[in-house]
């Protein structure tokens, strides 16, 4: 009895050697059970950990509702519930957005990847304001001249007019390649064209696809997705940034 009393007190280690007094055991294995549910504890709440197998994704944009993500170095834009390459929107806000990558879930910002990096880190930046009848236009430069440009997340490429072609000294007869191009008044013939360098702010993006329409529209140049796609967007209430990468 005295050592069952003493083994209460200070466990186990009063016990005789080969003595197993009931307190012992019973101490014993309470403890075990507490240390496996809080194992199993650990391992139900823990985080799915991402796998090799898992596709590389880059949030590029925050339009809206809408997120542009770079997976495996495919571009796409989705809204929540859309997926493409095992990977899934749920949410978008204007700093983040929430996906799912195969069977786990996480949460990116604008210009973060699934590995951790932010792209924007000491990257050069603009912000352009929305005008009074909701466009974000700015001025920019293509091969060193100043041009405005209307950002439109809508056009494939850079687009402009024969006239704003033959005054940025752009010879697309010469260089270019006949296409066409569908334009809210119908099919309109093209040149695609390869412009030097497109400045807006202090991004410079080179060697970007452009195309020519062969119109006398006086709107301004397109900055289309042939720009847009190479740096990062994000889309705050009435400003528009760009960050370069």
């Amino acid at each position: 009895m005295a050592a069952s009393a003493s083994c209460w007190m200070i466990w186990w280690p009063a016990c005789l050697p080969g003595w197993y007094c009931s307190p012992c055991v019973w101490h014993f294995e309470a403890l075990m059970k507490a240390f496996v549910t809080l194992l199993l504890l650990t391992l139900v709440s823990a985080p799915a950990l991402a796998s090799r197998d898992d596709p590389h994704v880059v949030v590029i944009g925050l339009l809206g509702q809408k997120a542009l993500l770079k997976i495996d170095g495919q571009q796409h834009i989705l809204s929540p519930g859309e997926s493409a390459g095992g990977v899934t929107v749920l949410e978008v806000s204007r700093q983040d957005t929430l996906l799912r990558i195969n069977q786990r879930e996480e949460r990116l910002a604008m210009g973060m990847d699934t590995g951790g990096i932010d792209l924007r880190q000491q990257r050069p930046s603009i912000e352009i304001n929305m005008n009074a009848n909701g466009q974000f236009i700015t001025n920019g430069q293509i091969n060193g001249r100043v041009v405005q440009l209307l950002v439109d997340t809508g056009a494939n490429t850079v687009s402009m007019t024969t006239a704003d072609a033959r005054s940025l000294g752009v010879d697309y007869k010469r260089f270019g390649e006949r296409t066409g191009v569908l334009t809210a008044g119908g099919p309109v013939a093209a040149w695609a064209v390869t412009l030097g360098s497109v400045q807006v702010g202090p991004i410079t993006v080179r060697n970007v696809v452009a195309t020519v329409r062969e119109s006398t529209d006086n709107a301004p140049i397109l900055l289309g997705m042939s720009f847009l796609s190479q740096v990062n967007l994000q889309h705050e209430q009435n400003r528009l940034r760009l960050t370069g990468r």
